[in-house]
Order: structure tokens, then C-alpha cells, then sequence
């Protein structure tokens, strides 16, 4: 007696391989875009799963401002204000002797003119992600980050643990 497949299982079986082509294909071309392409990509889909409720809104938070914060932080070098007082605090802290960038003389208190650049750099950053996140439609977020941060991380940990669990070391927060 010849053995025959079910309908309904060939049917399945065709219809999974149909899916697993389409993926494999999304992901040839993802891998063909670019960096910036690639973020762009993200970004919509990122928003896509916050905006349709298929994660919680923390973890809809934290998808959108991840991406958004690592895109800004590529762009920052290209600001001008951030490129002026990155040049300014190279160069005082040579002047210094400062090999990374942090002050380790425990005898002495850093020097008030370095530490009110540094403030001054951070605070031009902290502007420029903000500026970013309304470029790319997200004023509340650029409004959180920049007058309550503490919510801002809040948010952006709560969702980052829906997805990874654990806690974000203090010194990865911006």
C-alpha cells in the first residue's frame, strides 16, 4: 500500500516554507542597508510595537528611546557646539595631564575650570539627544529626558528589564 500525505500537512509544510523564504529574504536585504538604513528600519518598527500595543508602554519606551539615543549619540560628533567643547576639553585635559579623561589625583579636587567644561559638554549633549528625539517626532520624550530624567530612566529601565532583566550598570545611563 503507497503511503500519502495529508492534504492539510502538505498544505502546513508548504505554507512554512513560503514564511521561512520570506524571512530569510527580509534578512538578506536588512543586511545589504546600511547602518543608518538599518536604524531607520528599526525605528519604524520599534514605534509600530509601541504604538500598537504589543509590548507594555515601558518596554514600547524603551525600544523607541534606545534606538533614537544610539542614533544621537552617532550624530554628536557631527554638532558643532559638541565638536567646539570636545576640542576645548581634549585640550585642557593634555594640559592637565589627563590620560582618561577623568581626574585621579585623590591629593587634590579636579580644577573648577575642567569641571564647569565638562558640565558645559555634558549639558550640550543632553540638549542634542533631546533636539534629536523632536527631530524624529518625540517630544515627549525629548521633554522627559531633558527636565525629568529621573523618570526618563525610570521608563527606559523598566522597559529594558521587561526585555533583559536584570539592572543597567549606572555608568551605561546617560
Amino acid at each position: 500500500m503507497k503511503k500519502t500525505r495529508d492534504p492539510e500537512l502538505a498544505q502546513a509544510l508548504q505554507e512554512a516554507r513560503e514564511t521561512e523564504d520570506r524571512w530569510r529574504g527580509l534578512a538578506t536585504r536588512l543586511l545589504e542597508l546600511g547602518d543608518d538604513a538599518m536604524d531607520a528600519q528599526l525605528l519604524v518598527a520599534f514605534r509600530a510595537a509601541r504604538e500598537e500595543g504589543v509590548v507594555p508602554p515601558d518596554a514600547g519606551f524603551f525600544l523607541v528611546a534606545h534606538i533614537l539615543t544610539t542614533m544621537a549619540d552617532e550624530a554628536l560628533t557631527e554638532m558643532p557646539r559638541v565638536q567646539r567643547l570636545a576640542l576645548e576639553l581634549d585640550l585642557m585635559e593634555r594640559e592637565y595631564g589627563m590620560l582618561d579623561g577623568d581626574w585621579s589625583d585623590d591629593e587634590e579636587s579636579a580644577p573648577e575650570d575642567w569641571e564647569a567644561l565638562c558640565a558645559e559638554y555634558e549639558a550640550a549633549c543632553d540638549e542634542a539627544r533631546a533636539a534629536f528625539f523632536s527631530a524624529y517626532g518625540e517630544e515627549d520624550m525629548a521633554r522627559l529626558y531633558l527636565e525629568d530624567r529621573v523618570c526618563f530612566h525610570r521608563r527606559f529601565e523598566s522597559g529594558r528589564r521587561f526585555f533583559h532583566g536584570l539592572p543597567m550598570l549606572p555608568e551605561h545611563l546617560h
